[in-house]
């Protein structure tokens, strides 16, 4: 499959063509420097044409910033994987010194280049400028509007004349279909180290500062055969420490929407600081949206606590999580990584898996035996029949929803885990109908 990637200085419009050619918001845009931070992914389904596109964050050619170097490298290591790109300049700015050094290290690359001219609504001042445009030395350019979508038609059509027809493929769509794991946590705990480390890529930005990535993340890794895609997402931090429509905001929106798209949700915390009140809560977080679940304690490295100690102090702070496994990792040392995916296996199979009607019957009639409370009280409880999976679903038929309370149902949940099957790793889903 085609790789094209967005290629360009800051602020041109580069996220915003992104999202306009893949057709939904995946990058952030604002109206600032430096948003887009990592190099985003997605497929576009042009015509009969598929290819991979690229967002890349805005290059700097003076960037002695820890982060504004990492961030630069990864885009011309983005560069070099391309087959053709897209050259992203301001119609109404008109030409920098940054895109006079963005345009020099594409010549160098020689790869295939439309040079793009976008925010062009006014023709007259793009007309003014384009002598100046064409001196960057690429003279296949489309001028476009991708806010207003104004000849993007004509954008997509120069590219598959240059890529070629290459229709939808069923090795993408197997990678469609293959289990969704996003990576989440406050910031700062490491969870684009883990990322990387996972992906043996440095693919994500990581540096010492807190809340250095913004937009998700996402890659396919193969890994013994099977096939996973992760996602590396922003820091989750407290909701009163954000402020309203800033870029943490969009940011930790997006987290939130990755956490609703996954199946497994792997909650990074950081060894030295063990679980707060913050990991609860977005453990709580994924478990409430029905999602898998895997406790990833990193920096296990940093601490002197045996893993067997450090795992009984997790259940013994966040009894909750007492169905979910807990899985140590050092993401520097690329320490862990083996169990990690075991215990994302056995979360993955529980979230999908079905019990069978005899096993929820006998568990049934045996209620007497196993929690009289639940059947000699007013509750009467006639069956329990498996409705769905991705979480698996339950029906509770009872006599009277009223007599049906919090500890009735996390009863009946301990005892399907207990006497059907554990669901290691996934939350159980219990809807309660009265009998007509």
């Amino acid at each position: 499959m085609a790789v094209v990637v967005i290629a360009g200085r800051t602020n041109v419009g580069k996220s915003t063509l992104f999202n306009r050619l893949i057709g939904k918001r995946k990058a952030i845009t604002e109206d600032a420097e430096g948003v887009t931070r990592d190099s985003l992914k997605g497929l576009v389904d042009y015509d009969g044409t598929v290819f991979e596109l690229y967002d890349t964050c805005g290059v700097f050619s003076d960037a002695e910033d820890e982060m504004l170097s990492s961030m630069r490298n990864r885009a011309f290591k983005t560069y070099e994987k391309a087959d053709l790109i897209l050259f992203v300049v301001d119609g109404r700015a008109g030409i920098t010194a940054e895109d006079e050094y963005v345009a020099e290290k594409l010549r160098k690359l020689g790869k295939k280049v439309i040079l793009v001219i976008n925010k062009s609504e006014n023709p007259k001042v793009v007309e003014a400028n384009l002598g100046e445009f064409l001196k960057l030395g690429f003279t296949d350019y489309v001028i476009i509007s991708a806010q207003h979508g104004i000849n993007v038609d004509v954008l997509l059509d120069k590219i598959v004349q240059y890529i070629g027809k290459q229709p939808f493929e069923e090795k993408i769509q197997q990678n469609l279909e293959c289990p969704k794991i996003a990576i989440v946590g406050k910031p700062n705990v490491g969870k684009s180290s883990l990322f990387n480390a996972i992906l043996k890529d440095d693919r994500a930005t990581v540096t010492s500062i807190p809340g250095t990535t913004r937009d998700p993340v996402d890659e396919l890794v193969n890994f013994e055969g099977k096939s996973y895609v992760f996602i590396d997402t922003a820091g989750l931090r407290r909701k009163s420490r954000i402020e309203y429509k800033s870029l943490e905001h969009y940011s930790v929106a997006r987290t939130i929407d990755v956490i609703e798209g996954a199946d497994v949700v792997l909650l990074v915390i950081d060894a030295t600081e063990g679980v707060t009140r913050q990991d609860k809560r977005i453990a709580g977080l994924a478990i409430r949206r029905g999602k898998a679940l895997v406790i990833v304690i990193n920096k296990c490295d940093l601490v002197k606590v045996s893993q067997e100690e450090y795992r009984n102090w997790v259940y013994a702070e966040a009894p909750f999580l007492d169905s979910y496994d807990v899985v140590f990792t050092s993401a520097v040392k690329y320490y862990g990584i083996k169990e990690l995916f075991k215990a994302i296996d056995e979360a993955y199979s529980s979230y999908c898996r079905t019990v069978s009607k005899a096993a929820l019957n006998k568990l049934v009639s045996q209620l007497p035996i196993l929690s009289p409370n639940l059947v000699f009280g007013e509750l009467k409880i006639f069956s329990i029949e498996q409705v769905g999976t991705k979480p698996p679903k339950f029906t509770v038929v009872v006599n009277k929803k009223e007599h049906v309370n919090q500890q009735v149902s996390k009863t009946i949940e301990n005892l399907i885990r207990d006497r059907v099957d554990e669901f290691r790793g996934s939350p159980l889903i219990l809807t309660f109908k009265e009998r007509r």
